[in-house]
């Protein structure tokens, strides 16, 4: 059969299911209807079932969805059956904070690495694993077969580290760097600006303050 397309806008709504659905199994909850997970989303009804429908639909008609079952299944989807083996590249504050952060090993992403290139930060440790040079990634990165890195640098040095990532085997980049990376087809990259969020919430603000008055 044919492999279906999936749009990007659903494949962004999977991590909210996902958590949603995570909610709703720790609290008990087994069976859930699309009209209910909508209220609780604020996602129509339609489009949840138009979304699952893109895999496969995993409910049934006047019976809904077994909570666990679709929890598991968008899991897969995600690919969050498997692990992915991650390093760190930026050792400032960001860096360290995403390496402190416990979660990502429940969804499967191993924190295995992190390296800057400043001399005072060398040796100090960031959830017991030890801040390494920059010279050593390359190696670093093909002897222990990581698959994905977060750059958390300036973006004056982001384009050269990414390029030697991707000659290196890194199949996917977190880039929080205030640059936009161009990769090689089949390398994917998702890029995090924490400016433009603030700047959406600005105009947010400036928008609803608008019509109050």
């Amino acid at each position: 059969m044919e492999e279906r397309e999936i749009s990007q806008a659903v494949i962004g709504r999977l991590p909210r299911y996902f958590r949603y659905l995570g909610e709703l199994k720790d609290e008990g909850v087994e069976r859930i209807s699309s009209q209910d997970l909508s209220h609780l989303m604020k996602v129509t009804a339609s489009q949840i079932r138009q979304d699952f429908n893109n895999f496969g639909g995993f409910g049934q008609q006047g019976y809904g969805y077994n909570v666990e079952y679709l929890y598991n299944e968008i899991g897969k989807i995600l690919g969050l059956d498997k692990q992915h083996r991650f390093i760190i590249v930026g050792a400032g504050n960001l860096g360290r904070a995403l390496g402190n952060y416990i979660n990502f090993e429940k969804r499967g992403f191993i924190f295995c690495g992190i390296f800057d290139v400043d001399p005072t930060l060398m040796g100090r440790e960031v959830r017991g694993i030890k801040i390494m040079p920059v010279d050593c990634m390359e190696q670093f990165i093909r002897e222990n077969e990581i698959d994905i890195a977060v750059l958390t640098i300036p973006k004056a040095g982001a384009v050269a580290v990414a390029e030697k990532l991707v000659q290196n085997g890194i199949r996917a980049i977190w880039n929080f760097a205030h640059v936009d990376l161009n990769v090689p087809d089949g390398i994917q990259v998702e890029n995090v600006h924490l400016s433009d969020s603030l700047m959406k919430l600005s105009y947010n603000i400036s928008n609803n303050s608008n019509t109050q008055k």
